[in-house]
């Protein structure tokens, strides 16, 4: 998968073989450049990924960018530390490895001790920045998806098309203490254009991955609620139709059972996101995570490292499901030269994140 443009203060996370969700905030221009550490653990069979990049600063140097030097604000990639998850109750370490700048991922992860408490440590030159340890929630629900296809107003468009997707979801069975977050991702197959070849051989397969709604923040506080093993029903995502429905179209829903400081931590960044009515607003100030500096208590160090006990279910779906026309822009037609296709018609390289193969989950369902 291709490495995903950076654009924000917090990046949050998570894998599906392998995912990436973004929130953004803007954050004023410090004297130094601050390390943003944005990861998530989870007991499920699949790459565990933290992503490492650096704030803004006033003496930010210009990065050159096909061959023209640009200075802008966005937060930068951080390639050079070494990010390893530890185990404080066994000292059992894992280190992950970087396959993109900034993008660090640890490959065949276990978790097998519900006594583990685990952290993360990461080093560079003068910096050692730690996670505040944390065990793996014992308890989760579960979830029974659904889709419908409805009208929604989108900018100036009154009458858009959008697919809603809903969890009818069963809470754990015991009364309070737990925490519960809802995360989605999506997938889908894009057929590139098959231009007549003298072996008729069609095009790769091209599976694009995104995040229909990363600003949606789903919490449930358990101690809230006396209602062990029962039904609620949540709106987890929603995205405006396009041409990606023209095919199987995946939505990926994680159910995580998080840490009360967790759920606080996203309650307040949610507080924000409403209270601002953009994700992209400056908020009043930076939101304290759980990554804290070994040496020195008052360097500050943003984003969270988040442990979690997750469950994944699936929903996808196909043309026969749209209730609206959709055209299909990637078809031959003869006569057309090469170049008046649109990019994403004639490689699959065009999308940011995508691959040239089937997840081995695809055929599942």
């Amino acid at each position: 998968m291709t490495k995903r443009k950076i654009t924000g203060l917090f990046i949050v996370l998570l894998a599906f073989n392998s995912c990436v969700e973004q929130i953004d905030f803007k954050l004023d221009k410090a004297e130094n450049e601050r390390l943003i550490v944005s990861g998530l653990l989870t007991d499920l069979d699949e790459p565990q990924i933290v992503y490492l990049s650096l704030t803004t600063s006033i003496d930010r140097e210009p990065l050159l960018v096909d061959g023209n030097y640009t200075l802008d604000d966005k937060p930068r990639p951080f390639p050079a530390a070494q990010v390893k998850l530890v185990d404080e109750t066994t000292g059992s370490t894992w280190y992950y490895q970087q396959p993109n700048p900034g993008v660090y991922v640890l490959e065949g992860f276990r978790h097998e001790s519900p006594d583990a408490r685990y952290y993360l440590e990461v080093s560079s030159g003068g910096w050692d920045f730690r996670s505040v340890p944390q065990a793996i929630p014992e308890v989760i629900g579960s979830d029974e998806l659904s889709f419908s296809f409805e009208r929604t107003r989108s900018e100036d468009n009154p009458d858009a098309a959008q697919v809603v997707i809903r969890t009818e979801a069963t809470l754990p069975d015991q009364v309070g203490d737990y925490y519960l977050r809802w995360m989605v991702d999506n997938a889908y197959y894009w057929d590139l254009t098959f231009f007549p070849n003298p072996f008729n051989t069609p095009p790769p397969p091209c599976v694009v991955f995104g995040f229909p709604e990363p600003e949606r923040i789903t919490l449930v506080n358990g101690d809230l609620l006396d209602a062990p093993g029962t039904k609620i029903t949540q709106i987890v995502a929603k995205k405006l139709v396009d041409q990606s429905f023209l095919s199987r179209h995946y939505f990926n829903v994680r159910q995580l059972s998080i840490s009360k400081d967790a759920y606080e931590y996203w309650r307040r960044v949610r507080e924000i996101v409403n209270n601002t009515g953009s994700v992209f607003d400056t908020p009043p100030a930076p939101i304290k995570g759980n990554m804290y500096s070994v040496n020195d208590p008052d360097e500050v160090v943003l984003g969270y490292f988040e442990v979690s006990k997750a469950k994944m279910t699936r929903i996808y779906t196909t043309l026969a499901d749209v209730p609206y026309y959709l055209e299909k822009i990637c078809e031959y037609q003869p006569g057309k030269a090469r170049d008046q296709y649109d990019p994403t018609c004639l490689t699959c390289g065009a999308f940011p994140n995508s691959v040239m193969y089937f997840p081995s989950w695809w055929f599942d369902q």
